[in-house]
């Protein structure tokens, strides 16, 4: 009988793969937890941070205070979950917007799997477009951080 390593290394000759499941199980128990302190921490702080979905495809999705009212955001975390590339412009549609926002280039669009932090330290953000090229489509979540939570003030509270 070998040593525990002796062991290990033979399980990997025999089944390669198994590491990379183990990897991946960990990933995802990872993941989990990471999506449940998230969860505890919007409840913990009302209207701070709010998460959306969009279906993306070649016909530019423009959000807007008129179609979201908790724009303006202060920062916001982009993630494409798959499918394709999607172009994202901040403030502006055009191909200097998100140049001139957050130095964060638009060209090559984010990819599938990537994540973009934009991060304006004020309410800045006012609109946001997203678009996929011609035929291809895309699933992206958005993590918004709205208005400072302390800054809310009651209207019947006069200073």
């Amino acid at each position: 009988m070998g040593t525990k390593q002796d062991n290990i290394d033979l399980i990997l000759k025999e089944r390669p793969y198994v590491a990379q499941v183990i990897q991946t199980q960990l990933l995802n128990d990872i993941a989990g937890i990471l999506y449940e302190q998230l969860a505890v921490t919007k409840d913990a702080i009302p209207d701070l941070m709010r998460k959306y979905e969009f279906n993306v495809d070649d016909e530019v999705i423009e959000l807007s205070a008129d179609k979201l009212p908790s724009l303006p955001w202060i920062s916001m975390t982009v993630f494409n979950d798959g499918g394709d590339p999607v172009h994202i412009y901040v403030n502006d549609y055009g191909t200097e917007s998100l140049y001139y926002m957050s130095q964060a280039p638009t060209d090559p669009p984010l990819g599938a799997g990537d994540t973009l932090q934009v991060e304006m330290r004020a309410s800045k953000i006012k609109k946001v477009f997203l678009v996929c090229d011609q035929g291809k489509t895309a699933s992206v979540r958005i993590f918004a951080t709205m208005k400072e939570y302390r800054s809310q003030q009651r209207e019947d509270v006069k200073i």
